[in-house]
Parts: C-alpha cells; structure tokens; sequence
C-alpha cells in the first residue's frame, strides 16, 4: 500500500494530492455547468450537494476499476520476491482505494456543509455503506479487469473507454423519480444508478428511491469477483508457460 501511494502520482508536486483533487474538479466543473444553465435539483437540495452525492459514488468506482487495471502491470517486478502474489498486490491496491474513499468522503461532504451550509446526512451510516457498495463494485469489476489484462494488454487499454458510458447511467443530474416507469425499468440494469439512489436516500431526509436495492449492485460486484478467480489463475497459468512471468 505505502508503494502503491508513493509511486502512482510520483514527479508532480501535488504528488498524491491529485487522488482528492480530481474529484472536487469534477464536481466544481458540473456545479459551475448547473449554474451557467441555471439548472436546479429535481429534489429541494443545494445544488453543490446534490452533485457531490451523484458523483463521488461514480468516482469512488471509476478510481477503483483503473487502479485495479494497472496494478498488476505496475507492480510486476514484486511478484518475483516470494510470497508476493498477484492477490496481495491487488488487495492492497483495494484497500489503498478504500482509504481514499473515506478521505474523499469526508474532505467533500464536509467541506459543501461547511462551505456552503448544506445539512450532514440523515444517515452517515448509511451514506458510508453506500459509498463502500461503489468501491465493492470497482474491486469485482477491477479484479476481473486485472485478471483479462494479463491476457489482453489492449482489453486493459479500452476499459476507460467502456466506462465512460456509465457516467450517463449512473444518476449524476437526475434522480429516479424523474424518470417515466419504463426509463426507471431500462435503467434498473444499471447497478450503478442503484447506488447513486442509495446514497442520496441516506443523505437527504425524506428521499425515497423507487428503484434502489441494496442486493443488486452486490450480486453484480460478487459476479464479476468470483468469475475473476479462476480467469486469473488460468491468465497466470498461461504466462507462466509462455515465460512471461
């Protein structure tokens, strides 16, 4: 984890700053954007509030998945000092994200109440929980990524590409209710949207998703990790008789 933190923003000097950074710019740009169209939430919130709950649940995955993509590629060299497999790097590269997760958490939320005197989450519990089914599905979804690079170094290379979709699907600008019944059926797919509407319905008191399940989103990250275990052994297996590893 040290390693992992020291190297993946080494040379600048924001160094590692940059992992908190990056999210405050997205939202500040999006809040900016809202403003500029004089836009409103569709529920009664402040609008830097509103942003900051639809976007750090997409962030908190994104960041997870492309951390999770690269590690094993960055950290190949350590993988010859036994016992060091490739799970230990990917845990701690998972575990390094769930701090950054918390870190991120706290340093916007309570930054937007202090700031702009927004209302603390109806249910910080809650909000945490939600937050950590974002960083749950990044490490299934991560895993499997890791697992299909070490076969295909150019699937590793488009998966920031099949991401950007998501930002869409992920309930940033809008919310559930907004949308007519058969949107809210096609997008109820979309695990990502679930836990978007998980987090503000902990975080806003009196908010009610009609779609937002707590099972779907970790039957999705469970499927994606458990199909990632064996895709693994086998990419590894592969390189090992190839001499590649």
């Amino acid at each position: 984890m040290e390693r992992e933190r020291k190297t993946r923003f080494s040379g600048g000097k924001l160094g590692y700053l940059w992992a908190y950074i990056t999210p405050v710019v997205w939202i500040a740009l999006i809040v900016a954007l809202f403003w500029g169209l004089q836009r409103t939430p569709p529920i009664h919130v402040r609008t830097e509030i509103f942003i900051a709950t639809g976007i750090l649940p997409y962030l908190v995955f994104r960041q997870t998945v492309t951390a999770l993509s690269r590690t094993l590629t960055a950290s190949r060299y350590l993988r010859y000092l036994r016992p060091v497999s490739n799970n230990d790097i990917m845990l701690a590269t998972m575990m390094l994200e769930a701090f950054n997760m918390l870190t991120s958490m706290a340093l916007i939320f309570g930054g937007v109440t202090l700031i702009f005197g927004s209302l603390p989450p109806e249910s910080l519990p809650g909000v945490v929980f939600s937050l950590a089914l974002a960083w749950g599905m990044g490490c299934g979804v991560g895993r499997f990524v890791a697992a299909a690079g070490l076969l295909s170094d150019t699937f590793a290379r488009a998966v920031p590409l099949l991401l950007r979709p998501l930002f869409w699907l992920s309930g940033i600008f809008y919310t559930a209710t907004d949308l007519s019944q058969e949107v809210q059926d096609l997008l109820w797919y979309s695990p990502f949207l679930h836990i978007t509407e998980l987090v503000r319905q902990s975080y806003f008191l009196g908010y009610s998703s009609p779609i937002a399940s707590v099972w779907y989103p970790i039957a999705v990250a469970a499927a994606f990790f458990l199909a990632s275990v064996p895709l693994e052994v086998f990419a590894t297996r592969r390189r090992i008789m190839r001499g590649r590893l």
